[in-house]
């Protein structure tokens, strides 16, 4: 509505107009359709997100695969999972490695889930496990045990993985 009023008036357009309307644009493309209601909803939500950090979030999902897992184990699993990767590509200054790549795809009779992110602090691992940065492993941390618990429930795994300076979360 706002282009077409620009167009009819032939006014000088106004920079902050213009950068609503990018804003709105942004928040249109923020949408996300996988076939899984619950996943689309939660990759919305973090690519919002994302948006708003400066954060570039790819993408791509076969969401229907996921269709036997309950919708409150995708919320939990891929809110966790895409919180810490924000949390850690927060942290970068160069804005060509603040970017998160998320993978959902088939693979024979399984579901294969990737994360990537870069990273600026190197994490630090309790066993297998990335350790909570917040320093107090007491109220914290339970995230990702609660993604392991997920996935070995539905009979996976989870493994987390920090070479050179990408993060790597394979479920």
């Amino acid at each position: 509505h706002q282009i077409r009023h620009f167009a009819d008036e032939g006014d000088v357009v106004d920079r902050e107009a213009l950068k609503d309307i990018a804003r709105e644009v942004n928040v249109y493309d923020s949408v996300v359709e996988t076939g899984n209601e619950a996943l689309d909803t939660i990759l919305t939500e973090k690519s919002l997100a994302c948006s708003q950090e400066g954060i570039t979030l790819s993408c791509i999902a076969d969401g229907a695969a996921l269709g036997f897992v309950a919708p409150s184990d995708i919320y939990s699993f891929f809110g966790n999972a895409l919180d810490n990767a924000i949390e850690a590509t927060r942290a970068i200054e160069d804005p060509e490695r603040r970017n998160i790549s998320l993978n959902v795809a088939r693979r024979g009779a399984m579901v294969a889930v990737s994360v990537e992110n870069f990273y600026a602090t190197e994490p630090q691992f309790d066993g297998v496990l990335p350790r909570s940065t917040k320093g107090d492993d007491a109220n914290h941390g339970f995230g990702v045990r609660s993604m392991r618990m997920i996935a070995e429930g539905l009979g996976g795994s989870l493994n987390c993985n920090a070479s050179g300076d990408v993060f790597s979360l394979d479920a």
